[in-house]
Protein backbone atom coordinates (compact mmCIF):
# COMPACT_ATOMS: atom_id res chain seq x y z
CA UNK A 1 0.00 0.00 0.00
CA UNK A 2 1.15 3.53 -0.59
CA UNK A 3 2.59 5.68 2.11
CA UNK A 4 0.39 8.40 1.56
CA UNK A 5 -2.88 6.32 1.11
CA UNK A 6 -1.54 4.21 4.85
CA UNK A 7 -1.85 7.60 6.46
CA UNK A 8 -4.79 9.10 5.32
CA UNK A 9 -6.81 5.87 6.39
CA UNK A 10 -4.59 6.48 9.77
CA UNK A 11 -6.05 9.51 9.94
CA UNK A 12 -9.45 9.26 8.94
CA UNK A 13 -9.60 6.02 11.61
CA UNK A 14 -8.32 8.48 14.33
CA UNK A 15 -11.02 11.29 13.10
CA UNK A 16 -13.85 8.72 13.11
CA UNK A 17 -12.83 8.50 16.36
CA UNK A 18 -12.46 11.48 17.87
CA UNK A 19 -15.96 11.93 16.43
CA UNK A 20 -17.65 9.27 17.83
CA UNK A 21 -16.22 10.70 21.27
CA UNK A 22 -17.32 13.81 20.96
CA UNK A 23 -20.83 12.97 19.65
CA UNK A 24 -21.08 9.83 22.55
CA UNK A 25 -20.62 12.93 25.04
CA UNK A 26 -23.86 14.78 24.15
CA UNK A 27 -27.64 14.21 24.19
CA UNK A 28 -27.32 13.72 20.77
CA UNK A 29 -24.47 10.75 21.15
CA UNK A 30 -26.85 9.54 23.59
CA UNK A 31 -30.00 9.23 21.84
CA UNK A 32 -27.42 7.79 19.03
CA UNK A 33 -26.47 4.87 21.38
CA UNK A 34 -29.88 3.87 21.87
CA UNK A 35 -29.92 2.97 18.39
CA UNK A 36 -29.92 -0.46 17.50
CA UNK A 37 -26.76 -1.64 15.71
CA UNK A 38 -28.05 -3.21 12.58
CA UNK A 39 -29.51 0.28 12.00
CA UNK A 40 -25.64 1.30 11.33
CA UNK A 41 -25.17 -1.75 9.22
CA UNK A 42 -27.90 -0.84 7.19
CA UNK A 43 -26.83 3.01 6.91
CA UNK A 44 -23.24 1.97 6.19
CA UNK A 45 -24.12 -0.68 3.38
CA UNK A 46 -26.44 1.85 1.83
CA UNK A 47 -22.80 4.00 1.69
CA UNK A 48 -21.23 1.37 0.04
CA UNK A 49 -23.77 0.55 -2.57
CA UNK A 50 -23.69 4.69 -3.59
CA UNK A 51 -20.48 4.62 -3.81
CA UNK A 52 -20.08 1.35 -5.95
CA UNK A 53 -22.74 2.39 -8.64
CA UNK A 54 -20.95 5.61 -8.70
CA UNK A 55 -17.98 3.76 -9.59
CA UNK A 56 -19.17 1.61 -12.00
CA UNK A 57 -21.08 4.72 -13.90
CA UNK A 58 -17.30 6.16 -14.07
CA UNK A 59 -16.25 2.72 -15.19
CA UNK A 60 -18.75 2.28 -17.99
CA UNK A 61 -18.64 6.11 -18.85
CA UNK A 62 -14.28 5.57 -19.07
CA UNK A 63 -15.23 2.29 -21.58
CA UNK A 64 -17.54 4.27 -23.54
CA UNK A 65 -15.15 7.11 -24.20
CA UNK A 66 -12.54 4.13 -25.20
CA UNK A 67 -15.08 2.72 -28.06
CA UNK A 68 -16.00 6.28 -29.32
CA UNK A 69 -12.36 6.72 -29.93
CA UNK A 70 -11.76 3.72 -31.15
CA UNK A 71 -14.95 4.02 -33.55
CA UNK A 72 -13.70 7.64 -34.64
CA UNK A 73 -10.21 6.32 -35.32
CA UNK A 74 -11.73 3.46 -37.56
CA UNK A 75 -13.92 6.21 -39.26
CA UNK A 76 -10.95 8.75 -39.87
CA UNK A 77 -8.75 6.23 -41.43
CA UNK A 78 -11.66 5.16 -44.07
CA UNK A 79 -12.18 8.96 -44.94
CA UNK A 80 -8.07 8.58 -45.39
CA UNK A 81 -8.07 6.14 -47.31
CA UNK A 82 -11.02 7.22 -49.71
CA UNK A 83 -9.33 10.98 -49.81
CA UNK A 84 -5.96 8.70 -51.20
CA UNK A 85 -8.11 7.25 -53.71
CA UNK A 86 -9.80 10.07 -55.26
CA UNK A 87 -6.14 11.75 -55.08
CA UNK A 88 -4.98 8.47 -57.21
CA UNK A 89 -7.75 8.78 -59.35
CA UNK A 90 -7.74 12.56 -60.68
Amino acid sequence: MKRIKLVAILVSVVFIAFVVRIISMTTIGSFLLQVPGWVYFLYAGIVFCGYKAVQAFTDDKKKEQALIEQEGEILMKKVRESREKSKVGS
